[in-house]
């Protein structure tokens, strides 16, 4: 009865053989792409940024503001916007009057009244304020300097049966924020 045994042992030799082949493989085993199987640069996956859920009390992550584009008018370079910095007087709202300017506004009130108000905010923000005489039509204008090298504004306060209208030119030198 001894061929029984060995055909066992060798069954259980090559059982065992196999085994070992396989777990050798599976352990060193390293599959490297041929060259015509490598992704080209257009179909490799970008290294995009993942998607992450903001952490409440962590960090904005809001994109910085684009700045608006400039114009060039008779006062020089100007900003097409007025900054969110820049004073504004109460009750002043925007206003369609299609002349070239960083922004229009009609306000309530007197010239004279409104034409302090923005001289006192102003300077307060650092600024130098020329105040020029009343023009024939009522109108005023400010002239600033901002305390930026080259910064500076032009406010002009027209009257209009009740209402002001403003029209502000803000330089292109000047700091946008």
């Amino acid at each position: 009865m001894t061929a029984p045994r060995r055909r066992v042992a060798s069954l259980l030799r090559s059982v065992a053989a196999i085994g070992l082949a396989c777990a050798f493989a599976a352990c060193s085993s390293t599959v490297r792409p041929s060259p015509s199987a490598r992704p080209s640069a257009s179909s490799r996956p970008s290294a995009a940024a993942p998607s992450l859920t903001p952490v409440p009390g962590g960090p904005s992550v809001t994109p910085a503001p684009s700045l608006p584009t400039t114009s060039e008018v008779e006062f020089g370079r100007i900003w097409d916007a007025v900054p969110k910095s820049f004073p504004k007087l109460a009750g002043q709202s925007e206003s369609e009057i299609g002349t070239p300017a960083s922004g229009q506004f009609v306000v309530n009130g007197e010239v004279s009244a409104l034409v302090q108000q923005m001289r006192t905010a102003l300077t307060e923000l650092g600024w130098t304020v020329d105040v020029g005489s009343p023009l024939e039509d009522g109108s005023v204008v400010i002239e600033a300097r901002g305390p930026a090298t080259g910064c500076k504004a032009e406010v002009r306060f027209e009257p209009h049966s009740g209402t002001v209208a403003l029209t502000v030119l803000y330089g292109a030198s000047c700091p946008f924020s």
